[in-house]
């Protein structure tokens, strides 16, 4: 099967990527380098170069998904049988900061894409969406069929990338799968998520700081979730939407504390919750899991660990940050 990923050299297309390879599919990758205004060079362009590594790309196109006519040109020379769009601004705050260029990139590029996939033929296009589309949990548990209701610039623009997809099946034939993410980590991630800034802070300032002590995130691995947009992609599923997520909200302060655990350093400091972001909790996720027959297998307990190792491994970082001397490169947790 040929498959086309946009945003295939980022977090989570990288992996999506080499689990496409790993699985005998034809890969082609398209991706603009964008380091969002905030990721440094000396930690974006290695990591870029692990995610390079992995994917394993059959052919690469470099360029903006803004840009109309590259896009028309990629998608004649690669022919995509299916789509799969994670070509996306990563959080909310980098949406904030950049409204103008989050909304060409967010909604009016969606609606190019899904033009080029109808003009092109396309089986289906699996969206990247996110679970800030359901704004507050309020002390809920959502599955696919509670109405979203974002309450951040960043869950609107997801949302609306949604209504497109049903829009241009409705109108034009398209099919789409829509996919809801929540609280990404693993490896290959650049400082910008929960984790990793919780395991740098632990080992520069010796400092945790969790808003809100009793918030909850369903934290869910990479490599899990890269999982269940393979299977999203390659199987005859269509027309659905899906909480794609371990489906086990665990406590900020926890991961925190599974940090300071393993590494012997690391003091947590609670503060109120930053009520720019929404109060989330566990996804329902039993939808995705059985209908898509994958049940996601890699808990905190397992995964920091794991994000940890990778991290130490990286010379990068202790090239550019005061990391506590108690780690030398190439410590295991």
């Amino acid at each position: 099967m040929r498959i086309l990923v946009l945003g295939g050299y980022g977090f989570i297309g990288s992996h999506i990527c080499q689990q496409l390879k790993t699985e005998g599919h034809t890969v082609g990758i398209v991706d603009c380098f964008h380091q969002y205004y905030t990721f440094p060079d000396w930690e974006y362009h290695p990591v870029l170069s692990q995610r390079k590594t992995i994917t394993k790309a059959d052919k690469e196109y470099i360029g903006q998904i803004e840009n109309l006519q590259f896009m028309e040109q990629t998608f004649e020379d690669f022919k995509p049988d299916r789509v799969i769009h994670v070509a996306t601004y990563p959080n909310a705050r980098m949406v904030k900061r950049n409204v103008l260029d989050a909304t060409n990139n967010m909604v009016t590029a969606t609606a190019y894409i899904l033009d080029l996939c109808v003009k092109h033929k396309v089986e289906k296009i699996i969206y990247a969406s996110s679970s800030m589309v359901y704004g507050e949990f309020n002390g809920g548990i959502p599955d696919e069929n509670v109405v979203p209701k974002p309450n951040t610039l960043y869950g609107s623009y997801k949302r609306q990338g949604e209504l497109m997809c049903k829009i241009w099946h409705r109108e034009q034939g398209l099919n789409y799968v829509i996919m809801r993410p929540s609280a990404l980590y693993g490896e290959k991630d650049t400082i910008t998520r929960v984790i990793s800034q919780l395991v740098k802070n632990a080992l520069t300032i010796g400092d945790m700081t969790v808003q809100g002590p009793d918030n909850k995130l369903d934290f869910s691995n990479v490599i899990d979730v890269a999982k269940y947009f393979a299977l999203a992609t390659t199987n005859e599923v269509i027309n659905e939407t899906f909480n794609c997520t371990r489906g086990n909200g665990r406590k900020i302060v926890e991961a925190a504390e599974i940090i300071k655990s393993k590494l012997g350093v690391g003091n947590i400091i609670t503060k109120p919750h930053d009520a720019f972001y929404p109060n989330r909790d566990t996804l329902n996720s039993d939808k995705a899991k059985t209908m898509l027959n994958f049940n996601p297998t890699i808990d905190i307990e397992e995964g920091i660990p794991n994000y940890i190792n990778w991290f130490l491994r990286q010379p990068f970082y202790f090239n550019n940050l005061d990391i506590n001397k108690k780690f030398p490169l190439g410590t295991t947790v």
